[in-house]
């Protein structure tokens, strides 16, 4: 399930459909550009290491060759992570709209208002 897919089960709120969208669509060229971005460095610092006259160039050279991939594989995760597993997650909690009682049904999950109310907070609608 993609975000888009999650905004258009709950019509009632077409905005976040919109929102949700471009959302998603940012963090998939996000996600591009790390990668590129990530392996060009990547090869420069290699061979910035092949290059090394000192042991110390090469274990420096060597430092930041992990760094590099480790903070690639950790953005490449988080990416993925917010576009594929997040609204999964969201989806399994089957939000739900209330109307207003306190009734067995939506006992459990919480109002779609709540989220509408929270979203306009955070991004100050």
């Amino acid at each position: 399930m993609t975000w888009s897919e999650y905004a258009a089960k709950h019509a009632d709120y077409s905005w976040i459909e919109d929102l949700l969208g471009a959302i998603e669509w940012v963090l998939w060229v996000a996600l591009i550009l790390v990668g590129a971005c990530g392996a060009v460095y990547a090869i420069y610092v290699g061979v910035k290491m092949a290059r090394a006259e000192s042991s110390d160039q090469r274990e420096e050279a060597k430092k930041r060759l992990i760094n590099i991939i480790v903070a690639i594989v950790v953005t490449i995760a988080l990416i993925l992570f917010f576009n594929l597993l997040l609204p999964l997650i969201l989806d399994s909690f089957n939000f739900t709209e209330t109307t207003g009682g306190d009734n067995e049904e939506n006992a459990g999950g919480a109002s779609i208002s709540a989220i509408v109310n929270t979203a306009r907070v955070l991004l100050r609608i």
